[in-house]
């Protein structure tokens, strides 16, 4: 890959992938940019750690007060830490098991077209599940069920354009969480997701190629890491008072562009 080429999947990564826009999709309506398939894999990889630390430091109060709670746990005493750390392991490990097993038959990539329809049709479902959502409940209301929902929803981002954000969003939002609460779930159980699809991945290359790090993921991690803390913290100011329609709307012109090219003769 060139080095435009990893700069510019590095941006497509630490933006979308935290924004619920969908960096697969939009990496997906470019069509490869790079002769091996893995070279653009790896590079992605290298981003989604970057985005790992972001959302880490972003999230550090939350970090520390579910480490802390660990302790309490094992003596089996609950406090609001140690139920948090309980409700995103619940929402992250089976829809990391789904993700293996995607990976492990050969899934990954998809058509410019599925990808322009999927965020198309979940940019719909974010635009609708936001205007009808209510906003009475916040993540200390989430129940035991309603975490594995969400959580396990993010498989369905292995479908380029769904968006992982994007869908546990919608979840949230039709659960009738704040938007401020469904994002900082979300990008909560994007912290275990994101890195186990990662070790997943780099161990599905390693038995493909030699992995060597060299100086383009070094710069994936460190360029999409800083975009996905900007990311997080803008969009985290955003719904404070506003909707999520300007990524919706963003989701459903770009697909339905791509869509209105590839048809016209």
């Amino acid at each position: 890959m060139t080095l435009l080429d990893v700069v510019f999947v590095a941006l497509i990564q630490g933006i979308a992938d935290v924004l619920p826009l969908g960096a697969s999709g939009h990496l997906a309506l470019l069509g490869d940019l790079a002769a091996k398939p893995e070279a653009r894999t790896a590079v992605v990889v290298a981003a989604d750690l970057g985005i790992v630390v972001a959302l880490m430091l972003y999230f550090w109060r939350d970090l520390f007060a579910m480490g802390r709670s660990v302790v309490k746990l094992a003596k089996g005493r609950m406090d609001p830490g140690g139920r948090l750390l309980l409700q995103v392991l619940l929402g992250s490990l089976p829809a990391l098991l789904l993700s293996w097993g995607f990976v492990e038959l050969g899934g990954g990539g998809g058509s410019r077209t599925t990808a322009a329809i999927a965020l198309v049709v979940f940019g719909l479902f974010l635009l609708v599940a936001d205007r009808l959502g209510v906003t009475v409940r916040r993540v200390e209301h989430l129940g035991w069920l309603g975490a594995v929902v969400i959580g396990v929803l993010q498989a369905a981002a292995a479908i380029p354009g769904v968006s992982r954000t994007g869908i546990t969003i919608t979840a949230a939002r039709l659960m009738g969480f704040e938007r401020q609460d469904a994002v900082r779930f979300s990008l909560l159980l994007a912290i275990p997701f994101i890195a186990g699809h990662a070790a997943i991945t780099v161990w599905a290359l390693s038995r493909q190629a030699q992995l060597i790090l060299s100086s383009d993921l070094v710069l994936a991690a460190g360029l999409s890491g800083l975009l996905a803390l900007v990311a997080a913290a803008a969009m985290m100011a955003w719904v404070d008072r506003h909707s999520f329609a300007p990524f919706a709307l963003w989701r459903i012109i770009l697909g339905l562009g791509v869509l209105g090219l590839a048809f016209i003769p």
